[in-house]
């Protein structure tokens, strides 16, 4: 591991990009206590968990069968794609469960067909965003980088350089899961309409580190001495994702909402895109939504801005994937920023379980997004007809967000499931999967197990190595160790999936 001091040094924006780390640790006061509630509440209305599901078949694809719909949506003739449209026939599946269903809803009516009146066409990852800094979790599309720049690794060790803490909202505090900050250098031009505190306006070189928290609260921090640039934004609720900067540089931040009940009492529960220019919150998309197969609203998952087509992409725990114009207006000049969605949603069924949504952040490939659920459905999804490509059945409940790999013999991904389903009967399951047809290329079973107070297996993204560990894919398998109640740190060769090495905790 210590190769990586062998990289050379390179001027950055965010050459301190350690302290993003520090305020990580040092935010996450009570973190765990968030985590685990979030288990338990995220599953409190399922109904049908299935306890005595067998040792787990792991290489199940899905039929897939459109739902009837009454009416249709059809604008213009469909281009050619860019990766082939294949259907891969269900193995293997119960005959119990009924066939995978999906729809599509436009103004809250299903369509037989969809073409979207533009064409979607995400860039690969290093070019989706134009501001400097990380602007959604895992910085991209790919989800393939947390930081942004270079680190001149020396003493490679960490050092507390500033402490900020946090309230509570109940039991709740600290930064939950996923908790990672936006960290964004602002253009002047946009910098100086905002209502950033004057001494910190003036700061030739300022990074803003922006945290939505378990306190309810959204904070707004220098990178250099935490110190704030702008007062919170206080929703009253709890924020589990983490938040996403508009990748234009434009000043909009979104923020998902994590919990929907507050000292006893229900409170409303979405997502929220706020105006940066005064920190007003412009739309709120109802995670209670009519239209929702499933009775939990809220958003872990970050969403995803295309630049190009100004358009919205989020994935919902109430089984729903949103989709559509943000109608953004930025005037600079007059100090305005406004936005109009209009949102396209796919919903489904999954044949598994009743207990859809998605908790991970979704993942995009030109065209194509990838995303996986708590039925145990992993699912890509065209977004210019938002017909699905492919389904697998990876086992068990997904939390932990996809990474894409594009190289140049082919497009990959890498996912790993929780244990929840199954409990300690199940494993976390890492996979390799061929992301145009849905191909399991290989597989790593980590026996973990299931507690009552939280689950075992991948909850946390893996890492794709890079300069010198560019060979290896990096996994955090939490409850390997019944006995100490460890986990595993554990490193892959990603042309094999052969272990290179591992930690246990």
């Amino acid at each position: 591991m210590n190769r990586g001091k062998r990289y050379k040094k390179r001027k950055t924006v965010l050459s301190r990009i350690v302290v993003a780390l520090v305020i990580l640790s040092a935010i996450c006061i009570g973190g765990a206590v968030g985590i685990n509630g979030v288990r338990y509440l995220s599953f409190l209305n399922s109904n049908n968990i299935n306890n005595n599901i067998k040792e787990p078949q792991t290489s199940e694809t899905i039929k897939l069968t459109p739902s009837p719909a009454s009416d249709n949506h059809a604008t213009t003739q469909t281009p050619q794609p860019e990766m082939p449209l294949i259907t891969i026939p269900l193995e293997n599946l119960p005959s119990q469960y009924k066939a995978f269903s999906y729809q599509v809803l436009v103004d809250r009516k299903p369509v037989n067909e969809f073409k979207r009146a533009y064409d979607i066409k995400f860039p690969a990852s290093a070019d989706y965003s134009k501001l400097e800094g990380v602007t959604s979790f895992r910085g991209n599309n790919y989800r393939d980088s947390a930081s942004y720049g270079y680190a001149d690794v020396r003493l490679q060790k960490l050092e507390k350089v500033w402490f900020v803490k946090n309230g509570r909202i109940d039991i709740w505090t600290g930064v939950g899961w996923t908790g990672q900050p936006a960290i964004v250098k602002w253009t002047d031009e946009v910098k100086n309409i905002m209502n950033i505190v004057p001494e910190k306006k003036k700061k030739t070189d300022l990074k803003e580190v922006i945290y939505a928290t378990l306190d309810g609260n959204i904070y707004f921090l220098d990178l250099d001495d935490g110190k704030p640039t702008r007062p919170p934004i206080n929703v009253g609720s709890p924020h589990k994702g983490s938040v996403a900067v508009d990748p234009r540089g434009y000043p909009l931040l979104f923020a998902g909402q994590g919990i929907p009940e507050v000292a006893g009492k229900k409170i409303p529960i979405g997502y929220r895109i706020f105006d940066l220019i005064n920190q007003k919150q412009l739309y709120f998309l109802d995670g209670m939504d009519p239209d929702k197969y499933r009775y939990w609203g809220a958003f872990d998952s970050g969403a995803l801005i295309d630049a190009k087509t100004d358009t919205f992409i989020e994935c919902g725990e109430n089984g729903i994937l949103y989709s559509g114009k943000l109608n953004t207006s930025f005037q600079p000049d007059k100090k305005t920023i406004s936005v109009r969605p209009e949102l396209v949603k796919y919903r489904y069924h999954s044949p598994i379980s009743s207990k859809i949504g998605t908790e991970n952040s979704p993942v995009v490939y030109k065209n194509y997004i990838y995303f996986a659920d708590n039925s145990g459905l992993f699912q890509c999804v065209d977004l210019n007809t938002l017909k699905p490509v492919w389904i697998r059945d990876v086992i068990d409940d997904t939390d932990s967000s996809t990474v894409l790999e594009e190289t140049d013999s082919g497009v990959y991904l890498y996912t790993a499931n929780e244990v929840d389903h199954h409990q300690n009967k199940g494993a976390s399951y890492i996979k390799k999967l061929n992301a145009l047809t849905g191909e399991l290329i290989w597989e790593k079973k980590v026996p973990c197990f299931y507690d009552s107070h939280t689950n075992g297996g991948a909850l946390a993204t893996p890492v794709l190595g890079k300069h010198d560990i560019s060979d290896l894919v990096i996994y955090n398998i939490a409850k390997t160790d019944m006995k100490n109640n460890g986990s595993t740190l554990i490193a892959l060769d990603r042309k094999t999936g052969e272990e290179n090495w591992k930690v246990c905790m």
